[in-house]
């Protein structure tokens, strides 16, 4: 296998949008057969906000990974105030970066005194709230997103341009009394909070939104499969369960649900292969390592259905949790990660002159022992990518090893960026 020299490139992300229901269903029957074999030059590179030497990476990847904070592409930030503003801004930058160093307590605290220097806004409104809830005020950030402002937000007709994600430099969108962002935050939000109070109907009502936001992230379907569980619809939770799995191959926490479901249908051996997946995929998920054990006991009852929408480390993808870090936080690293091995499994596409590929910005989070233990897959126009190649690649991360980030001497995570050129 060749491999090629590491280079550095700033990543960026693209937004996102919705797509209908019986487009996914049609192709989600498509997904379960592999996609045409590819050949030619490595589709996959990893990106870096500052240069670093590092191991040559293996197949599916031509450049070291070690962006602590990768850039997206978003609508453009509102241009900084003048004059007598000038201060509000400089409040705004202090409280984002508390919240880049995790501390949201304070940083609510500073928003709090913001939001007495500004126009009422929704997108400080949705900030301050989930600060409120990272740092234990679940109360206040739920009264918060339930006003009829945050309620008309959340139902906001958006242009495509505005279906993407905050930008790094967030604060720009919290000082001109206007709601510039993505609805589906105040969705996620709100349906991860309504779980969090154990309101599970209103929870997988919200879910279901997101999911109609956002069709195409595996950890909205997830989250719906387990609102919808709890709430007692199981045929819709069972379907989010397949979506889930279907969409994104690392969760272990979804693969993990399908067990269960399949040991409450009788099928043994299919929850044993779903249990071994999920321990695969996280060998310290104590559930589906204890059901491994029970499920092979005749007359033991399948185990209880989850309450936990993520669990560990994955729960740094819910927005309502304290658990870090955050795909938009920016934390500086006195070393990078870096890929040391790719999986020669790791999707390539050839790439014919003259054709303009497809770039795809994937971020992943790779913790202390330089394990890829997260992915953030960012929304893309359907109609111009199959989202099956997505999901190759997907499948292929938990097969990646990277050297970890350092900080302070210590290993740390990071999320870095891996960028691939596929065919559109």
């Amino acid at each position: 296998m060749r491999r090629r020299r590491p280079g550095l490139r700033i990543a960026r992300r693209v937004g996102a949008s919705a797509l209908v229901s019986a487009w996914l269903a049609s192709l989600a029957v498509a997904a379960t057969t592999p996609g045409a074999s590819t050949s030619g030059r490595t589709g996959a590179r990893a990106t870096t906000h500052a240069p670093v030497q590092a191991p040559k990476p293996g197949a599916g990847a031509r450049r070291p990974a070690a962006t602590t904070a990768p850039a997206r592409t978003t609508p453009r930030a509102k241009a900084a105030p003048k004059g007598p503003i000038r201060s509000a801004l400089e409040q705004a930058y202090n409280a984002r970066q508390l919240e880049d160093a995790g501390a949201y307590g304070r940083a609510s605290d500073q928003l709090k005194v913001l939001r007495r220097m500004v126009k009422l806004d929704a997108d400080l409104e949705l900030e301050l709230a989930l600060d409120e809830a990272r740092s234990g005020q679940a109360d206040s950030a739920l009264a918060r997103l339930s006003t009829k402002m945050m309620e008309a937000a959340a139902s906001d007709s958006l242009p495509i341009k505005r279906r993407a994600e905050y930008p790094y430099q967030r604060e720009n969108f919290w000082l001109d009394g206007k709601y510039g962002g993505w609805n589906w935050y105040i969705l996620r939000a709100r349906a991860e909070l309504e779980a969090k109070h154990g309101h599970w109907k209103a929870a997988a009502a919200w879910a279901r939104r997101a999911t109609d936001a956002w069709v195409l992230s595996g950890k909205d379907w997830q989250i719906l499969a387990v609102c919808a569980a709890q709430a007692g619809q199981e045929d819709e939770a069972r379907q989010a369960t397949a979506q889930a799995v279907l969409l994104d191959p690392t969760l272990p926490e979804s693969r993990y649900l399908a067990g269960l479901w399949a040991w409450r249908d009788g099928k043994r051996n299919q929850a044993i292969q779903d249990f071994r997946h999920a321990l695969y995929l996280d060998s310290t998920y104590q559930a589906p390592a204890l059901a491994l054990i029970k499920v092979r006991l005749l007359g033991v009852q399948p185990d209880p259905l989850p309450q936990d929408l993520l669990t560990g480390i994955h729960q740094a993808a819910l927005l309502t949790s304290a658990v870090g870090p955050k795909p938009e936080e920016f934390v500086q690293m006195d070393t990078p990660a870096s890929i040391e091995s790719a999986p020669d499994t790791a999707v390539t596409d050839s790439i014919p002159p003259g054709v303009r590929p497809y770039r795809l910005f994937l971020s992943v989070l790779v913790d202390e022992h330089g394990l890829p233990v997260l992915n953030h897959v960012p929304w893309y126009e359907p109609t111009q990518l199959d989202f099956r190649k997505i999901v190759r690649i997907l499948a292929s991360i938990p097969g990646m090893r990277f050297n970890p980030a350092t900080r302070l001497s210590q290993p740390s995570r990071v999320w870095i960026s891996l960028d691939y050129d596929l065919m559109p």
